[in-house]
C-alpha cells in the first residue's frame, strides 16, 4: 500500500471517513487514528494514520513497524 492511494481522503471530516473506510478501534475525537492494513507472517505490520486538524483530515501517512500503534 501507498501513501498516494489513500490521498483522496485529505480535507473530509471525520464522519466522510467513517463512511468510507469505517472506525476500526479509533475512538471518534482522538486527533489521529490508525488502522492496521497487513501483517506478514514476521509480526510487521503495515500501519496507516490519519492525522486530523479542526475536525478535518490534514495529514496521511503508511508506515511499516514490528510495534502495535
Amino acid at each position: 500500500m501507498k501513501k498516494e492511494n489513500f490521498s483522496h481522503l485529505v480535507g473530509k471530516s471525520r464522519n466522510q471517513i467513517k463512511q468510507e473506510i469505517g472506525d476500526g478501534f479509533n475512538y471518534f475525537n482522538n486527533e489521529t487514528w490508525t488502522y492496521e492494513l497487513e501483517k506478514n507472517w514476521f509480526g510487521r505490520r503495515t500501519i496507516f494514520a490519519i492525522t486530523f486538524k479542526d475536525g478535518k483530515a490534514s495529514e496521511i501517512d503508511v508506515f511499516k513497524s514490528f510495534n502495535r500503534c
